[in-house]
């Protein structure tokens, strides 16, 4: 009975002392915990192999699916439309009216009509964009990339769109990217998400300083890959994909955090 006593009262003991004395750990666990100004959802789909007749039905259903997973930035490579073509619904005029977003478009190709290009759509304020053609870089190209510069409140973000060339070897995929990191400013006013059909190749990655968003599923060249360049004020918080009539949507919510 003397024993049993003794135990609990060694029990209370030490309660009272991990109680009333705060460890280093739980300091710095609440150090550490940052809210950010804001959360921030970029997505991004690839439409090679979409080769179906856009209808309304289908770009509405679209928007549902955007507006549920409450996505604010929406890069969208290989974009077909028909400028001037009353019996064609335009992808990026009906998006933009459905959602009620701005937009900024990037020319790939023009052929009789029918145009091929990048796109970003945004809820917030598109301060500016730029398209960068890779046809100079080898002869028969029609690829490019589609930068966007994005007010998000606490701070710009450089959105790129990009369609590198299928066939292009890792030399010439390493050009096209430091092609589309030039137009990139100073990375101390603005942060960086490059998305799109990205090489797999790490060294490439590495080489442009940026962070992948890695995908649980495999995968493959039709859903694109999302690079960014990580910070303390731009973190990944999550990704995943959701399913639509166009192909895979790719969704990877951030957290912007106050510069310090």
């Amino acid at each position: 009975m003397k024993s049993r006593c003794t135990k609990i009262v060694g029990i209370l003991l030490s309660a009272i002392i991990f109680w009333g004395c705060p460890t280093g750990s739980r300091k710095d666990e609440n150090e550490i915990t940052r809210k950010p100004e804001i959360v921030l959802r970029i997505a991004s789909m690839n439409l090679d192999n979409y080769h179906k007749r856009i209808e309304q039905r289908t770009l509405t259903a679209l928007a549902k699916v955007l507006k549920h997973e409450q996505v604010d930035v929406f890069a969208v490579q290989g974009i077909s439309r028909y400028p001037g073509v009353a019996s064609r619904i335009d992808f990026i005029d009906e998006l933009s009216r459905i959602t009620e977003w701005r937009n900024a478009f990037g020319e790939m190709m023009n052929v009789s009509g029918h145009q091929t290009g990048n796109a970003v759509f945004s809820s917030y304020p598109i301060l500016s964009f730029q398209n960068q053609p890779f046809d100079h870089l080898k002869k028969g190209w029609f690829d490019a990339s589609l930068q966007a510069t994005i007010d998000a409140g606490v701070r710009s973000l450089a959105i790129v769109s990009v369609h590198l060339p299928s066939q292009a070897a890792a030399e010439e995929e390493t050009r096209c990217l430091r092609l589309i990191t030039a137009l990139i400013p100073d990375e101390k006013t603005q942060t960086t998400v490059i998305t799109g059909n990205l090489p797999a190749s790490e060294a490439i990655r590495v080489s442009s300083l940026l962070t992948e968003v890695r995908q649980s599923e495999s995968h493959s060249s039709t859903i694109p890959r999302i690079w960014y360049s990580a910070n303390l004020s731009f973190q990944l918080l999550s990704s995943h994909t959701v399913e639509t009539e166009f192909g895979k949507l790719v969704i990877a919510q951030f957290g912007l955090f106050q510069q310090k």
